[in-house]
């Protein structure tokens, strides 16, 4: 969230100011910033003057910044597409209904720092009836908080209630007995949302943008049903909506189109052991791995501007089997930068990950969207051996490693390993290192459901800038 200043923020379009001893108007130190093209360059600057702290965490500026940031030549850290930094932890279920998720932070992004423990910690649920009421009839029975979903800042947690009273269930909770929840745990809002018609099988966070519209955001809920497997479901929360209150929109039922001869469709997981898909959003698209009765495809639907009232099925990369789910994933990538261009802003590219005999495969569709087999190419083959591992690591820990997430800000994976540790894994695609989670937290709870969480630019520069 963008701080609030003791006095008239700097903004690059107004008068600057001069610091005491300082040569250069305050404007154009922040433009000569901006260029530098590193986070590090901008943090060294806001460290100099507290106008100069004011310019930086204010939106004009960090707009400029991130411009030259994902500009299609200027990367992070001398060409990197990632920053690892972005990656605070993971939050996982802690089993007991009364208790918020538990975080867990990775510590081998943090250069060994511990993070503050009012960061990490999650802004409690608004006061609701449901659990005061003192009435068993009127009153919500929670099982525990799973997180199911996280992008830039914000993290989606889901609760069932586990009434069997029809009367309750209807009057509460509508068409499904669930509650979400949104919050940013960096900042400390949390909002609950109301109750929705689609069954939440999927979530993906979509219009979410902490520096240009710091509390705004939209959430896609989805479904495949079993009773008519060649439609998806879908419903978005906008927090904008219905004057500002936020609110769900129609509920949609959007026909699957398919060159191929499947007549069911059903989602495919890329963690096996918690059942929960896990959608990857590029640009105006929502992709999810599906399967059906020939082999696993690609669903997709676009859900900005014109709304589709269908959805498509396309085929993963050309000749490939992807195999067992567990071992796969879909990703965003971004774009290699392109000479021609230069100056444009990059887009970013579908994705998918496998790992496959003690190798990794990361393949991109570069023409996002299309999904013909002639877009995919494959970027990268990572063989175990070139991989940098601790002594404490086997052999051979790839092979038949579980791929749980891949974090698109850090672009980090999540491994689950099958070499007795209940920690998972984490392998950074930027620096080809991998490390263990820190498991004293895991280990109350070998299996649970977890979610990585990363932080925005600004939550992370704001991190940073704790310092001083």
């Amino acid at each position: 969230m963008e701080p609030t200043p003791k006095k008239n923020p700097m903004n690059m379009d107004t008068e600057a100011e001069i610091e005491p001893n300082q040569l250069l108007p305050d404007d154009l130190v922040l433009e000569i910033a901006a260029r530098c093209g590193t986070i590090g360059d901008a943090i060294r600057c806001a460290a100099t003057s507290k106008s100069l702290r004011r310019g930086i965490l204010h939106a004009p500026f960090l707009r400029h910044l991130r411009g030259f940031l994902n500009n299609g030549g200027e990367h992070v850290d001398d060409g990197r597409p990632f920053m690892p930094t972005l990656l605070l932890g993971l939050y996982h279920q802690s089993g007991d209904p009364h208790l918020q998720p538990s975080f867990v932070p990775a510590y081998s992004y943090s250069d060994g720092a511990k993070l503050p423990p009012s960061l990490a910690a999650l802004p409690s649920a608004p006061n609701r009836d449901d659990d005061d009421a003192g009435d068993g009839d009127s009153a919500c029975d929670f099982g525990p908080y799973l997180p199911v979903a996280s992008r830039r800042s914000l993290l989606v947690l889901r609760r069932r209630c586990k009434s069997t009273a029809r009367e309750h269930l209807i009057e509460r909770h509508g068409l499904h007995p669930v509650e979400l929840s949104v919050c940013n745990p960096t900042t400390g809002e949390r909002r609950v949302l109301p109750p929705h018609d689609v069954q939440d099988m999927s979530h993906a966070l979509l219009d979410v943008d902490p520096i240009v519209a710091p509390s705004s955001f939209k959430l896609l809920v989805a479904e495949l049903s079993n009773n008519n497997p060649r439609t998806l479901y879908v419903q978005i929360f906008s927090s904008d909506s219905e004057e500002g209150g936020g609110g769900w929109g129609p509920a949609l039922a959007c026909p699957i189109t398919s060159r191929f001869r499947e007549s069911r469709f059903r989602f495919g997981c890329s963690d096996g052991n918690t059942g929960r898909p896990r959608p990857v959003v590029v640009g105006d698209t929502v992709y999810w791995l599906c399967t059906s009765r020939l082999r696993d495809r690609i669903l997709m639907w676009r859900w900005r501007g014109d709304v589709a009232r269908e959805a498509c099925i396309a085929d993963p990369p050309p000749g490939y089997s992807l195999g067992r789910r567990e071992h796969q994933c879909l990703a965003v990538l971004p774009s290699p930068a392109d000479a021609a261009g230069a100056g444009s802003q990059s887009q970013a590219l579908l994705g998918l990950i496998v790992i496959e005999a003690g190798e990794i495969e990361v393949w991109a569709c570069e023409k996002s969207g299309a999904g013909s087999a002639r877009d995919w190419k494959l970027w990268h083959r990572i063989q175990e051996e070139t991989i940098p591992r601790r002594m404490d690591f086997s052999s051979r820990w790839l092979r038949g490693a579980e791929l749980s997430w891949f974090c698109e800000g850090s672009g980090t994976l999540f491994l689950r390993p099958r070499d007795g540790t209940m920690s998972p894994l984490l392998f950074c695609l930027d620096t080809m290192e991998v490390s263990k989670l820190d498991a004293r937290e895991w280990e109350l709870n070998p299996e649970p459901e977890f979610c990585p969480y990363e932080v925005d630019l600004l939550s992370h520069m704001l991190i940073l800038m704790k310092q001083f």
